[in-house]
């Protein structure tokens, strides 16, 4: 799969604070783990359940030499969080998608891109049990989710601090929004964020300034 704009957006706003322990939900090929590595010190725990993925995460890990920092699993989360005993600082995801939509014949597309391996009540009740309290679980989703997506978190005792609400162009309707959800409950900070340009398609110097540090031509 390849890198896109939801993961390194996701990516470079997360509040990481002093985390010490990050948790990456359907890491793929290591994306938001080396981003959490870069901004952080912290030990870094990546689900994969898709084989493929997995094997290219392992090699992203080892041709980078973070094998000391970044431990990949093949595994699926609800196994995990079913069977771990760990808790964490800081659990960051960009899910799958899609619902009741056509699927390729890739099935590792699918994987990645539909939501019946990670139904998202099984995400929001494997991250109540693993986030630390004062910890921050950090999400990226389709903005039409975003007062289900709301509702079902304080269902499980997880509250909005953040939200980004991302548009594709100013006059486009937003299309994402990045989450930031905690224990516990404070005044939320909304902004906003536009990607591209109007008349050029070209990145909006805002989104160059949030991502330059993870680009090496931008």
């Amino acid at each position: 799969m390849k890198v896109g704009v939801d993961g390194v957006l996701l990516g470079a706003v997360s509040h990481f604070g002093q985390a010490k322990t990050v948790l990456d939900i359907g890491a793929g090929t290591g994306l938001l783990s080396f981003m959490s590595a870069q901004k952080t010190n912290a030990e870094i725990i990546a689900l994969e359940i898709e084989k493929d993925a997995f094997n290219q995460c392992v090699g992203n890990v080892k041709l980078n030499k973070k094998q000391d920092r970044i431990r990949v699993l093949n595994i699926s989360f609800q196994e995990f969080y079913q069977t771990t005993q760990q808790k964490f600082d800081f659990i960051i995801c960009n899910p799958p998608f899609f619902e009741n939509s056509e699927k390729s014949k890739n099935e590792s597309k699918n994987v990645a891109r539909h939501s019946d391996s990670l139904p998202k009540e099984d995400l929001v009740q494997g991250i109540s049990k693993l986030l630390n309290f004062g910890g921050t679980f950090s999400v990226i989703l389709p903005f039409e989710f975003e007062k289900s997506f709301e509702k079902l978190c304080s269902d499980y005792g997880l509250f909005c601090n953040r939200k980004l609400i991302v548009f594709p162009k100013s006059d486009k309707l937003p299309n994402r929004i990045i989450f930031e959800f905690s224990q516990e409950k404070y005044a939320v900070k909304t902004g906003k964020i536009v990607i591209r340009e109007n008349d050029t398609n070209q990145y909006t110097k805002e989104y160059k300034k949030l991502t330059k540090d993870f680009y090496l031509h931008l």
